[in-house]
């Protein structure tokens, strides 16, 4: 994991276990969670999977039985396409957010949140001002190999 977290360029996380439980040796900042999410969402698999609000499966076992699992992620609701929700004593509770909007695909990342449900409102509030960034700076006068050049280096904001 750590190779594959280097090759990425995440350069300020170590994984110590795969599970995503907490563990003393396990850190990463919401930039380099924000390229790691970038990343998993090239993947159709991974998008279904994180995209899915419900999923059931008949039982093999107990003749009758439907597991249902529901993703906790409530903005999915709202039209976000993924990601994760997390919670650890260190991190607290925490939200990657993948959306489709505009033309831009926005994945904002957030960290130590003040409640569970602050994820929910906070979020949108980044993903629209990213965008109010993105809009002004595309109709400024700039020149167009600058504008690249501005975009490129506030993609991870």
């Amino acid at each position: 994991m750590n190779e594959q977290a280097s090759l990425l360029g995440m350069k300020n996380s170590n994984f110590a276990v795969a599970h995503g439980m907490h563990h003393d040796q396990n850190y990463s900042t919401a930039y380099d969670i924000a390229v790691l999410c970038q990343a998993a969402m090239e993947h159709e698999l991974i998008r279904e999977v994180v995209g899915t609000q419900v999923r059931q499966s008949n039982s093999r076992e107990f003749l009758g039985h439907v597991y249902k699992w529901e993703n906790t992620n409530m903005l999915l609701k709202e039209g976000y396409d993924g990601l994760k929700t997390g919670i650890t004593p260190t991190a607290g509770p925490c939200l990657a957010a993948s959306i489709q909007k505009d033309n831009y695909t926005v994945v904002v990342v957030v960290l130590s949140c003040c409640s569970m449900e602050s994820r929910w409102y906070e979020v949108p509030k980044l993903v629209n001002w990213g965008l109010k960034k993105i809009t002004k700076l595309m109709n400024s006068s700039l020149r167009p190999k600058l504008k690249k050049k501005i975009l490129k280096s506030i993609t991870y904001i």
